[in-house]
């Protein structure tokens, strides 16, 4: 997908317009290739305070999603989910908004086209094999329908983080990092809350 096919996917006539946790499920959960020069030039045109706030409002709502037997995959949501915020925090060149296009292009290619997640509909014992993106969609409906699914994320766990990445997050975050703790089921949460 170029630029053009690209803002007409999004439904927008300008990038100023992508302004909404939408916008981000739209660009992420699509399963066209998006050429990553595409993508860069949507970038530069997205108010700085804006990719922030999608990201962090679209990774909540996944890993609100996530099954709550499944530790794995929602701390590696949170890694990226952490990753990708440091990134859209740090774009001082072309060079930081060229390599957060490659790592929002990599996530996606990921979560919506390449992951192999295993799902079992524990009436009917149908199984399964989905994408994490689609195993999250199950587990919402799950939620509100009359269904139980077993789900087995380990093929997808392998998806790796940057070091430096992760060391302009850590750096960005420390002090969060530093006041959470563990709750019983082992999920983080801020102690001062």
């Amino acid at each position: 997908m170029d630029y053009d096919e690209l803002l007409e996917h999004l439904g927008l006539e300008d990038p100023s317009e992508f302004e909404y946790f939408e916008n981000f499920a739209d660009l992420v959960e699509s399963h066209e290739t998006i050429l990553v020069g595409a993508l860069y030039e949507l970038l530069k045109g997205i108010s700085e305070e804006v990719m922030p706030e999608v990201i962090e409002g679209y990774f909540n709502e996944a890993l609100e999603a996530c099954p709550d037997t499944e530790i794995e995959i929602y701390t590696l949501l949170e890694l990226i989910k952490r990753a990708l915020l440091g990134l859209a925090n740090r774009l001082e060149d072309d060079k930081d908004l060229g390599f957060f296009a490659d790592e929002i292009l990599r996530f996606k290619e990921w979560f919506a086209n390449d992951s192999v997640v295993f799902t079992k509909d524990k009436n009917t014992k149908e199984a399964s094999q989905v994408t994490v993106m689609e195993a999250l969609v199950i587990s919402r409906l799950e939620k509100i329908e009359e269904t139980e699914y077993d789900y087995d994320f380990s093929q997808a766990i392998d998806y790796s983080i940057d070091e430096n990445i992760m060391t302009y997050t850590l750096d960005e975050d420390e002090d969060e990092f530093l006041d959470m703790e563990e709750d019983e089921d082992g999920y983080g949460y801020n102690k001062d809350e």
